[in-house]
């Protein structure tokens, strides 16, 4: 599970060590803002070789190994004022790991397309990230995995009650390499909070009788 503005500190996000958990990486939210956290369920196969983080909780990367695949996975809480540090920071830090492919999960404020992720286009325009969502994916090589599987639809991550309009801002994000493996991407009723879960399934190794998917929800 890739978590974002949970506003916990460490000894908070430890209690979320338990039931399913396995694994726990976190980088806290400074001063009960932002704060993210990534969650690995018993059973599965990660092992962490090096963690990366800001030093405000908007970002937490880890790099290692997925049922014997290396890769970088990721979770990103993305400012909700107008700023472009933050995606610069992330995408800087991105590129560095050169080929390993990526599964990067946020709530990035921004959306990839207005005519398509906002219920009113013309009210809010890109959101806080500005275009930033777009140009990470291009410089990137990811694949906003949702978009990729419900190409034509149109459906949303977050309600904003102030403005009486929804839109698409929570993301799972995945390098081209690795879209062949995604099995489902799927957008959760928005329920108990503003937004609504991200659920996807990647199938890694080749396909075989009892072969498990691995389940990405992001909230």
């Amino acid at each position: 599970a890739l978590l974002q503005g949970r506003h916990l500190d460490t000894a908070e996000h430890l209690k979320l060590r338990t039931g399913w958990v396995e694994q726990l990486y976190e980088n806290p939210a400074l001063g009960r803002r932002a704060g993210v956290a990534i969650l690995i369920k018993k059973g599965v196969q990660f092992k962490a070789t090096r963690q990366y983080q800001d030093p405000k909780g908007r970002y937490l990367l880890l790099r290692g190994t997925l049922e014997h695949t290396e890769l970088v996975l990721g979770t990103y809480y993305g400012p909700n004022v107008t700023t472009r540090k933050w995606n610069r920071a992330l995408r800087k830090l991105l590129l560095s790991f050169g080929d390993l492919p990526i599964v990067l999960g946020g709530d990035f404020n921004a959306v990839a397309d207005p005519a398509w992720d906002r219920s009113s286009p013309a009210g809010r325009g890109w959101g806080a990230g500005g275009r930033s969502l777009p140009r990470l994916c291009e410089a990137l090589g990811l694949v906003d995995m949702w978009r990729a599987l419900h190409p034509g639809e149109r459906d949303f991550s977050h309600l904003s009650r102030a403005h009486g309009s929804w839109s698409r801002l929570d993301y799972l994000l995945v390098s081209d390499t690795l879209f062949s493996k995604v099995r489902t991407a799927d957008l959760a009723p928005i329920e108990v909070s503003d937004h609504a879960r991200v659920h996807m399934e990647l199938q890694l190794g080749p396909a075989r009788s009892g072969t498990r998917l691995w389940r990405f929800p992001q909230e």
